[in-house]
């Protein structure tokens, strides 16, 4: 079984929008302060698809992706073959869990978000912004919980799009210095906590399952959005890792996950990004699969970023194209192949 997991710039953008079907692919995008601009959609589209059939996966998670009429539309007539499509939460950018058929999987179906005391699509309780009030969080965008067979086994996924980092014009705030940096500091404070709180919540999920069920076969999938400044905030703030609180405590090894990067043999990064706190540019692995013991430990594995099918649909800069024509997404596709021991 090969499993790609891809945050897909902005997918949502790609369409027209509306009830029309079939769905209305736009010529161009003119961009939004949201959403950056597209010179030539369907060509963008076409070499997006491209990155996925040569990849040549059985399942996809998505990040950022549209609604069902408009996935449909990309996969079965650009990407092409049979699938099945699983749409999560998200608003406009959603998570999409897709399964192409004849391929080995079966019972693909939503799964369940529930589990003991744990509800993973409810709100939960945390103080954010440092008041010593608890209150109410919800997720930005709720994990998508779902499940499937393969090689006989049973399999929990679990796709995330953990709450973006993103302060409205936090540079120019940090830049300025003074009062402006403090406000810069506080909402990224608050941003950073409410992440936290969302990564405790789904530690906490895959607790429950495994105290049930020590043998369950947890997939999770997705960008948990531990990016640029988390060392800045990590050494001065008192932050911590994300990714470290969702993969698992090691007083607790048979609870960890194993990642199929760090833990495998790819070191390349995911995602680059300008990191405006240190001035530097930053290479960064925000996107991430990680297997339960049970899933690590009876299957050989390999884990990978999908490096030369990435950067084979990437344009040389000649001065007339936008920033977002020039790559696929702004994210690198994370790939793992599993196969019974």
């Amino acid at each position: 079984m090969r499993l790609m997991n891809w945050n897909i710039e902005h997918m949502n953008s790609w369409w027209e929008g509306g009830t029309q079907e079939p769905p209305v692919m736009r010529s161009s995008f003119a961009g939004s302060s949201f959403s950056p601009a597209i010179s030539n959609v369907p060509e963008l589209a076409s070499r997006v698809a491209e990155v996925i059939k040569s990849v040549d996966p059985d399942i996809i998670t998505i990040q950022e992706g549209p609604g069902f009429p408009e996935i449909r539309h990309f996969l079965f007539d650009l990407v092409g073959g049979n699938w099945q499509v699983l749409r999560g939460a998200g608003g406009a950018q959603a998570l999409l869990v897709v399964a192409r058929h004849g391929r080995g999987i079966s019972d693909f179906t939503d799964g369940v978000s529930t589990v003991g005391d744990i509800v993973l699509d409810g709100p939960f309780t945390a103080d954010t912004n440092a008041d010593l009030e608890l209150e109410e969080v919800p997720f930005a965008r709720v994990p998508q919980v779902c499940t499937f067979k393969a090689h006989g086994e049973t399999f929990t996924l679990i796709n995330n799009h953990l709450k973006s980092k993103y302060v409205n014009d936090g540079r120019s705030l940090f830049e300025a210095g003074g009062q402006d940096r403090l406000e810069y500091f506080s909402k990224s404070l608050v941003a950073r906590r409410r992440i936290s709180g969302e990564a405790y919540r789904l530690r906490a999920f895959m607790d429950r399952i495994l105290e049930e069920e020590p043998t369950a076969k947890i997939i999770v999938c997705g960008d948990l959005n531990d990016g640029p400044g988390s060392d800045f905030f990590e050494e001065n703030f008192l932050t911590h890792s994300v990714v470290d609180r969702v993969f698992g405590s090691i007083f607790h090894r048979e609870k960890q996950l194993t990642h199929v990067l760090l833990s495998g043999s790819s070191a390349d990064f995911t995602a680059k990004f300008f990191d405006f706190i240190a001035g530097v540019e930053k290479e960064l692995v925000i996107d991430h699969i990680g297997l339960s013991r049970s899933v690590s430990e009876t299957f050989n594995w390999v884990g990978r970023v999908a490096v030369e099918e990435f950067e084979a649909q990437v344009l040389e800069d000649d001065g007339t194209l936008r920033h977002r024509d020039l790559m696929p997404s702004d994210h690198r596709p994370v790939v793992v192949d599993l196969f019974p021991s």
